[in-house]
């Protein structure tokens, strides 16, 4: 069985998820999903997205249950500073990784930020998957203090209010992987994944950014799409 695994907060993600199952004919899975996870693979792409320059924890928990002969992982970045995370996965974890990638997206604290177009670009993954062998992942360059209360910086940075148009359906919670919200209010599990914002069908979900994090979003974005095979 072959498949794409997915990890997406504000969609993201399963659109490069999707671009790859269709090239491929894979199933595509959704981890957050109890009821599509759990299978084996021949070969698996997993598909997520980086998070403070760090793998999230859904991430790494669906990576230890992961049993697949050859792995792809492909990550999703904001075009800022995706850091080290490829490279980290290919030394942490017991996976025959044969491709990884770092693909420009949307940053989810950017409504107006241009979104990912160059599909062609992915087609030496796509190639690779015809003979699978093992690849290096070069280091990349990881601010050292990413690691250091990356949930606090995010809650500190980005703040999430409800507004009037809120009817209380309770999908932002039913949304959150982390139990971080209730009634449109969010709580210190929130990692400002943006999830129940996405999800919110009556657009309920507002959000404002510091001054820090502006200052720090207004740098030279990065806009490379980066393959190894």
């Amino acid at each position: 069985m072959n498949g794409v695994l997915y990890l997406s907060y504000t969609g993201q993600s399963k659109k490069i998820a999707e671009y790859f199952a269709e090239r491929t004919g894979f199933d595509i899975f959704d981890i957050s999903d109890p009821q599509r996870s759990g299978h084996s693979f021949d070969t698996a792409i997993f598909v997520f997205p980086v998070h403070c320059q760090n793998i999230p924890e859904k991430a790494k928990s669906a990576l230890e249950k992961l049993c697949a002969r050859n792995l792809v992982i492909v990550a999703t970045y904001g075009k800022m500073c995706f850091g080290n995370v490829l490279y980290e996965i290919r030394r942490r974890y017991r996976h025959n990784i044969i491709a990884a990638a770092y693909v420009p997206t949307t940053h989810s604290y950017l409504k107006h930020d241009c979104e990912f177009t160059d599909f062609e670009g992915l087609t030496p993954v796509i190639e690779k998957l015809n003979a699978p062998s093992p690849v290096e992942i070069p280091r990349s360059y990881k601010n050292p203090f990413s690691d250091i209360f990356k949930g606090l910086r995010s809650r500190i940075g980005v703040k999430i209010r409800k507004s009037a148009a809120c009817d209380n359906c309770g999908l932002c919670e039913t949304a959150c992987d982390f139990g971080a919200i209730k009634n449109g209010k969010t709580n210190g599990r929130c990692i400002r994944c943006l999830k129940c914002v996405s999800n919110c069908p009556s657009n309920a979900l507002e959000f404002s950014l510091a001054a820090p994090m502006r200052m720090y979003l207004g740098k030279k974005k990065i806009d490379r799409l980066i393959i190894y095979v």
